[in-house]
């Protein structure tokens, strides 16, 4: 969907602010620090029910109509060609929704798809070091499936399980999954994480060296949700704005506003609390660009009807032009500093991993973090 914040008169689309920290090299960070593991089992999430995936993609050197096989073992647990071609799906959507230029994006799906048995395989090595260490995940699990329940507006937890299973999804399977993704959050944060520092002479260090590049305009930081009217039947445009009301209410009532976007947003910055990061003054559509003008910060504006649909916007930050001071952007590039460092300290940990199991690859599928030595090895 064409961005709904986005001067229709601007040359391109809305992006971050070009001099403003953020992660390094985000699109080749291991699965695991951009996103939640296993995509493809939350794509519904951006809709009101479960949502069909896109045709898979094929993997390499499948002959045939082949239905199921397994691809890959790692100790007692398997890796089959589903699961290969779900995170597929998922890595393509992935970069359908940055709205990349069509060459550019396949270029990325080709070079980040030779990740993602290897990714596979990552995950499994830390859910499995998860119930080593004896780490529990379900209190977060119970948790995260009532979230999907109230974002689909289903009555219970049967109700949930009914939808999975009249979309053709293996019900204990996606629970499983969601809560592997706990698990390995938690044995980075604990194995990995933990260990990586990042001291305050470091911080000072970016800063003057990269003064120029935090130099930015006169903008805003903000957060949205987004009720979409684009497309819907004249007489259901009551009902959306009699919505959109109760979720300004909610909000102007102290709920917090990250709570509300995942609950009721349609918008795709849902999964980050709505935050739509900084735009130039100028970027905005008028309608919108308006609204948040007359905003103190963290103030919340009236609903905006937009082309697409009705829009609740949060003012999170005015920023005027010039060189930040360090203190306001000490946070951002203590993160960015930490992911230089967290990203090769998890590869080697994950290395460590992986030479204390056994780790078995069928023929034509590769694994670019295969580790030296006789633990891993290729089966036909």
């Amino acid at each position: 969907m064409v961005c709904p914040l986005v001067s229709h008169g601007a040359n391109s689309m809305r992006q971050n602010h070009p001099t403003r920290p953020g992660p390094p090299c985000a699109s080749n960070a291991p699965a695991f620090l951009r996103l939640p593991l296993f995509l493809f089992f939350c794509l519904f999430l951006s809709a009101p029910s479960f949502a069909q995936a896109p045709a898979p993609a094929p993997a390499p050197e499948i002959q045939g109509e082949v239905i199921e096989e397994i691809i890959a073992q790692v100790n007692d647990r398997i890796i089959v060609l589903s699961e290969y071609r779900a995170s597929l799906d998922a890595l393509r959507k992935d970069l359908t929704e940055q709205q990349l230029p069509a060459a550019e994006m396949e270029a990325q799906f080709r070079e980040r798809s030779q990740n993602i048995l290897r990714e596979l395989i990552d995950q499994q090595l830390l859910a499995q070091k998860a119930s080593e260490l004896g780490i529990d995940a379900e209190g977060q699990l119970i948790r995260r499936l009532d979230e999907i329940r109230q974002q689909m507006n289903l009555p219970s937890m049967e109700a949930l399980e009914e939808a999975a299973t009249a979309q053709g999804l293996n019900y204990e399977d996606f629970k499983q999954n969601l809560r592997d993704n706990f698990l390995t959050q938690q044995v980075i944060n604990r194995e990995v994480g933990g260990r990586v520092q990042v001291s305050p002479a470091e911080i000072t260090a970016y800063y003057e060296e990269h003064k120029q590049e935090l130099e930015r305009k006169d903008g805003f930081s903000i957060q949205l949700i987004l009720i979409t009217t684009e497309g819907k039947p004249e007489e259901e445009l009551p009902a959306l704005r009699q919505k959109a009301e109760e979720v300004l209410e909610k909000a102007r009532k102290g709920e917090a506003f990250a709570d509300l976007a995942r609950q009721y947003s349609d918008d795709a910055t849902k999964e980050n609390g709505g935050n739509a990061g900084f735009f130039e003054r100028g970027m905005m559509a008028p309608e919108i660009e308006s609204v948040v003008d007359g905003l103190e910060r963290n103030g919340i504006g009236d609903i905006i009807q937009t082309r697409f649909g009705l829009m609740i916007v949060k003012l999170l930050e005015r920023s005027a032009a010039g060189i930040p001071p360090l203190s306001e952007v000490e946070g951002r590039i203590q993160e960015q500093l930490y992911l230089q460092k967290m990203q090769p300290a998890l590869r080697a940990y994950l290395t460590t991993l992986r030479q204390e199991s056994f780790i078995s690859v069928k023929t034509g599928y590769v694994d670019t973090g295969k580790a030296p030595g006789p633990a891993s090895v290729e089966s036909p």
